[in-house]
């Protein structure tokens, strides 16, 4: 992991691979080692940057007000000093929203985005769940009452019906609720709360696959299907899992993600 200055903050990131270069950038309260397995993949013919953007694991999270233009600004800058003049930019969710803000405000500097669950502003299921989960850690909740609580919003049903995997997956989200930092969290989540991708989605003219889960309860595809509609051009793929594609349903999300880098990249 490499810890680098950009944009007036300390963000912390993992690079790697070689080739055309892809940015990942993860949803709200996640950090890039919800990337691992993909970051594997994607780096054995790209040059690939995992980035935890402010408030997100061990970057630096500042107590002003966040913003989507911030957060692309800090991407662009990573970019910048990491010698990346154009790269495709995939986002989870909140860094899907960050995507498109990089693609239409920096349009020479983005080959293509990818967007996974991401909507075309937040829904009502994201602005009631993450309120609580924000409001639950400023009461101080235990973290394993706290992951037990998202766990089924943020996977599929089908997916917690491995024991196994139920209980991986709610003791490593609560080992990262006991020292993520809420504040941080709280500054994306005021952020998404003012998004609204119909102000700016237009004006991306690079390629964009926007993937959904077809039992993702916290953006349900008819949300997904509303930011299509904004971007002019635009591929939507669904997926039979929920939320946490990346975690979930790697194996199929990595293929789409790669077929789609090839065809743009020729």
């Amino acid at each position: 992991m490499t810890y680098i200055r950009a944009n007036g903050v300390i963000l912390s990131v993992e690079m790697g691979g070689s080739g055309e270069p892809v940015v990942l950038l993860a949803d709200i309260g996640e950090d890039l080692g919800s990337w691992a397995f993909q970051w594997r993949t994607l780096s054995i013919s790209h040059f690939t940057i995992a980035l935890d953007v402010r408030g997100s694991g061990r970057s630096d999270a500042p107590s002003e007000p966040y913003s989507m233009e911030t957060m692309a600004d800090d991407v662009v800058s990573i970019m910048d000093l990491t010698g990346v003049d154009g790269a495709h930019v995939i986002g989870h969710g909140m860094g899907g929203m960050i995507a498109q803000v990089v693609a239409a405000d920096h349009p020479g500097r983005v080959n293509s985005i990818v967007t996974i669950c991401t909507p075309a502003r937040m829904t009502d299921e994201q602005r009631c769940v993450y309120s609580t989960l924000l409001r639950s850690a400023e009461e101080g909740m235990d973290p394993v009452a706290m992951s037990k609580f998202m766990t089924p919003w943020v996977f599929s049903a089908h997916f917690l019906e491995d024991e196994r995997w139920r209980d991986n997956v709610i003791s490593g989200r609560a080992r990262r609720y006991s020292w993520i930092s809420w504040e941080g969290v709280r500054g994306q989540f005021e952020a998404m709360s003012r998004y609204d991708a119909t102000r700016h989605a237009g004006r991306i003219a690079c390629p964009c696959l926007a993937i959904c889960g077809k039992h993702d309860r916290l953006v349900p595809p008819p949300s997904v299907q509303e930011l299509m509609e904004h971007v002019p051009r635009v591929r939507g793929v669904q997926l039979d899992g929920g939320h946490m594609l990346p975690l979930e349903l790697l194996r199929s999300l990595a293929k789409e993600e790669m077929d789609f880098l090839d065809g743009v990249d020729g």
